[in-house]
């Protein structure tokens, strides 16, 4: 009996240890991520890159789709000490630059914006899966059946989109895509810590961080619509901006007369003082 309390207490230890290298990976791959695409936001000469050549971001995201699958299925190569967590560090460099192509047509402020909105959305509903007592990992059924009727109402809402140009129909398909990865989110967050009737390998957490990782991309994808068309965050920084004090028109004559500058303030010495000068009554005395 005591030897069984034993090996529990170490099996949570190790499950915890499990959870918290997965989360801090995790945490990692998304600072190399915002930290790569704020260069291409900042940078115009990179920015200008990556729009005109595009392509380019679709081969690399491309490429990680692919290797993620071959990670995924192919189980050795998980613990292969070394391959592994060379081929991780290929899959999250390759999503990242796959998504330069969208990075590079949005600005800074929304950037970080939605980056801190989509992070801290993930781990709330990591935490949210991690302490409600119904164990997703065992009704899986229900998941994937909710995760099916979302779908449904998605595609609808996307077509009403393409095809009708509905108002708001793309935030209605937004929402309900985030909410089928959240869904999933908390059933890997549960799968992660534990305690569950599915519970992943102790020794597989380069898999679970790049599947928390995918989890935040899917949602941060959505967010290029807003970034790029609505741009909250940049329009609020402009607008809460302070104005110029006065409206400069400088305005250079054709026939090469000097210069002229007019503020719309009056001078120190009034337009009078100015008038004065070449007005016939000044000139009177």
């Amino acid at each position: 009996m005591e030897d069984r309390r034993q090996r529990m207490r170490a099996y949570r230890r190790a499950r915890r240890k499990f959870a918290c290298v997965v989360y801090m990976v995790t945490i990692a791959w998304m600072v190399l991520a915002i930290l790569q695409w704020l260069l291409v936001s900042l940078i115009s000469d990179i920015s200008m890159t990556f729009t005109n050549f595009y392509w380019i971001s679709v081969i690399f995201f491309a490429l990680a789709m692919v290797m993620v699958t071959v990670f995924i299925f192919f189980e050795k190569v998980r613990f292969i000490i070394g391959l592994n967590w060379l081929i991780t560090v290929l899959i999250v460099e390759f999503i990242i630059i796959g998504m330069f192509a969208l990075v590079a047509r949005t600005l800074w402020q929304d950037l970080i914006m939605w980056f801190i909105i989509c992070v801290l959305f993930v781990f709330m509903f990591v935490l949210l899966g991690s302490i409600i007592p119904h164990d997703l990992t065992l009704d899986v059924v229900i998941l994937f059946v909710m995760a099916f009727i979302f779908l449904i109402i998605t595609v609808f809402f996307v077509m009403m989109h393409i095809l009708i140009d509905m108002p708001y129909s793309f935030v209605v398909f937004q929402i309900f895509i985030s909410l089928i990865v959240l869904l999933f989110v908390m059933y890997h967050a549960q799968t992660i810590n534990g305690g569950r009737f599915a519970e992943m390998r102790l020794n597989d957490h380069l898999l679970a961080s790049l599947i928390l990782f995918h989890d935040f991309i899917i949602i941060f994808l959505l967010t290029f619509y807003a970034q790029i068309i609505y741009r909250f965050a940049s329009n609020a920084a402009k607008t809460t901006g302070s104005p110029l004090e006065g409206s400069w028109v400088q305005t250079t004559p054709i026939n090469g007369d000097d210069v002229v500058e007019d503020n719309d303030e009056d001078s120190e010495d009034g337009p009078s003082a100015v008038g004065s000068e070449n007005s016939p009554g000044g000139n009177a005395s």
